[in-house]
This record gives structure tokens, sequence and C-alpha cells, in this order.
């Protein structure tokens, strides 16, 4: 009498595991199908963060050159200006040394 019994369950249990198991198996598919999406998505932000950063990097690169032109145009001008107005000491220097004598 116990054999009987125990088929039953045993069927009962297996048709109850077999219900559940569809449902079982669409969720880890679900799951299994959205896991690439964030790596791919995290594989798109490091990409965009890296052409972003190259972007960065040009624009600093001809800010600084821009820059560097700029200073030496004014390295120049205040080379030209010393040099204009140590003439104009050195005329000075030459007249009062004149009136000395």
């Amino acid at each position: 009498m116990q054999k009987p019994l125990t088929y039953a369950l045993l069927l009962a249990a297996t048709l109850g595991l077999a219900a559940c198991g569809d449902q079982a198996d669409k969720k880890a598919e679900s799951a299994a199908g959205s896991a690439p999406q964030p790596t791919q998505s995290i594989g798109e932000a490091a990409k965009k963060a890296t052409d972003a950063a190259k972007e960065a990097g040009a624009v600093v690169e001809q800010k600084a050159a821009e820059v560097t032109e700029q200073a030496a145009g004014a390295v120049k001008d205040a080379g030209a200006a010393v040099e204009q107005k140590a003439a104009e000491v050195q005329q000075e220097a030459g007249k009062v040394e004149e009136e000395k004598k």
C-alpha cells in the first residue's frame, strides 16, 4: 500500500515541478538576455569617455600652442621695449656727461 501512495506523491511532485520549471527557465533566459546589455553599456560608456578625453587633450594642446605663441610675442615686444628704453637711457646719460664738461 505504500508503493501506490509513494507513486502518487512522486507523480504530483513531478507535475508540480514541471509546471514551475517553465517559469524558472523563462526567468533564467530573460536574466541571461539582459546581462550583456549592462556590459555593452559599460563598454560604450568607456569608449565615449575615452573619446571625450582624447578631444579634451586635443583642445588643451591647441590652447597651449596658442598661449605659447602669445607669450613668445609678448616676450619679443618686451625685449624691444627694453632695448629702446636702454638706448634712451644711454642717450640721456651721454647728455648729462656732456653738460658736466
